[in-house]
């Protein structure tokens, strides 16, 4: 279904009821990929950071997470929006705010896209040349991979959300069955006083750690995201994002508790190897069949993310389009899916242009083209949610918004302050949180200033973005 603008462009609507809170919750559990997750942000906070007490930095980042979602789901009440965090902002902070957050949404997720389509080719490749023995090199892999985000893109959340629940499953059980082989085996070890104790969570690496653990639950938007491709947005918004939460945090808890478990010194084996953590607690409790299997999960997982992120990335093209804001091109749909197709194209040959440079020289993604992008994803994410939290609170104090004081006023003045002490951490640790002490990857977060300022004088220009729209 279209509708004809003022200027003769044809601008889509988006399919309605084709998403339910379960594919809300599955399209988050994609976006965070708590297999690579485990891999990664866990294993790098247990060794450069508090070491067991992670899981109590894991349990606080979970509540503030979910005081975070009070004041996030009394916007949602009100505005209904592809472009959740934009419309958010829009809502209580006008114009040229929502266009600063909608421009460095497009950037963060455009650019997670395309990195995660060359994470999944890459350990793709690894993950083949386990099983087979074939060497080819990661970017043929990324070609089917930027191939299958596309396609799905174009024929809608309604298909993705099986791809990325298949996928999200098979994670939560690999996890799951690691952990329980670690409890038959090592049960002592789940008794580590370290795990929830205060004096050792506030240690050094704890600001690390925070970071670290905040960044494992990426996505938190795609539950509102897809509020206009749902019957009933306010009720499934509020189920998926709770649901979501919880599911996260308990899969977080349970994996890196059992991680501390497996291991008599886990700081020590983290430190030795990060990346291998989860492979070496695998191959040790569930034996060498089990590495192979990672390998292709990872591999999968990145996929699921790359899709979860390429579907935001679209929507957020489409609502910039349709506000007038980028052409209106972009806000036309698929005649057959309803689906923002022209904000496939342009993400996907976004990601083209983005990781050819690197086969070109034969350069590894991996390091050279990962730490910008996880740099420029995580102080996008969180100074997006801070700025949501302002918000409502000034949506609040101009009476736009009704509820409690502890939902309108003190919930997201404490989750906005937290949000905001996390984004100080990042940036005074970038060169720990990107992974890289490159001066080019230090000068990454000028890209976001430069993209909230540029969204914001486009704003200021267009007659869309409607406060409450």
């Amino acid at each position: 279904m279209t509708a004809r603008t003022e200027t003769g462009v044809d601008v889509g609507r988006l399919k309605k009821g084709v998403v339910g809170a379960p594919g809300m919750v599955f399209m988050v559990v994609a976006a965070t990929a708590p297999l690579t997750a485990m891999s990664s942000n866990i294993s790098l906070s247990l060794g450069m950071g508090v070491g067991p007490a992670v899981v109590l930095v894991m349990l606080l980042t979970g509540l503030l997470l979910a005081v975070f979602a009070v004041g996030y789901l009394v916007l949602a009440r009100y505005v209904t929006c592809a472009g959740a965090y934009q419309a958010f902002v829009a809502f209580g902070l006008g114009r040229a705010a929502a266009g600063g957050v909608a421009f460095v949404a497009m950037l963060a997720y455009t650019l997670a896209a395309g990195g995660m389509v060359a994470a999944a080719g890459y350990f793709t490749g690894l993950a083949v040349s386990s099983v087979t023995g074939a060497d080819l090199p990661w970017w043929p892999y990324a070609v089917g991979a930027l191939l299958v985000t596309g396609l799905l893109g174009v024929r809608g959340v309604e298909v993705a959300q099986r791809v990325t629940t298949v996928v999200s499953v098979l994670q939560f059980g690999i996890i799951a069955l690691l952990a329980l082989a670690v409890l038959v085996e090592r049960p002592e070890g789940w008794a580590n006083p370290l795990v929830l104790s205060p004096s050792a969570a506030l240690g050094p690496g704890l600001a690390l750690t925070f970071v670290f653990c905040l960044l494992s639950f990426g996505g938190f938007e795609a539950t509102a995201a897809y509020g206009e491709e749902t019957d009933a947005p306010v009720r499934s918004i509020t189920v998926a994002t709770y649901a979501a939460l919880g599911l996260l945090l308990g899969v977080f808890v349970v994996g890196t508790w059992a991680l501390v478990a497996a291991f008599d010194d886990v700081r020590a084996a983290a430190l030795e190897n990060p990346g291998a953590l989860v492979l070496v607690a695998a191959d040790r409790y569930l034996g060498p069949w089990s590495g192979p299997l990672l390998g292709v999960l990872i591999a999968v997982s990145f996929l699921a993310a790359a899709v979860a992120f390429h579907n935001l990335a679209i929507r957020y093209l489409f609502t910039l389009g349709r506000d007038g804001l980028l052409p209106r091109a972009l806000a036309r749909t698929h005649g057959r899916y309803q689906t923002p197709y022209v904000g496939c194209v342009v993400v996907t040959v976004v990601a083209v242009a983005l990781l050819a440079p690197f086969v070109v020289l034969g350069a590894d993604p991996l390091v050279n083209l990962f730490p910008a992008v996880s740099g420029i994803t995580s102080i996008s994410l969180i100074g997006m949610m801070t700025a949501c939290c302002v918000s409502v609170v000034v949506a609040s104090v101009r009476g736009a918004v009704t509820g409690s004081v502890w939902s309108t006023r003190v919930a997201p003045a404490v989750a906005g302050g937290g949000l905001l002490a996390v984004l100080v951490l990042i940036v005074a640790n970038y060169a720990e949180v990107t992974g890289s002490d490159s001066p080019v990857i230090a000068a990454t977060p000028a890209v976001v200033l430069v993209a909230a300022v540029a969204g914001a004088i486009a704003a200021r220009g267009s007659r869309g973005l409607e406060e409450g729209k």
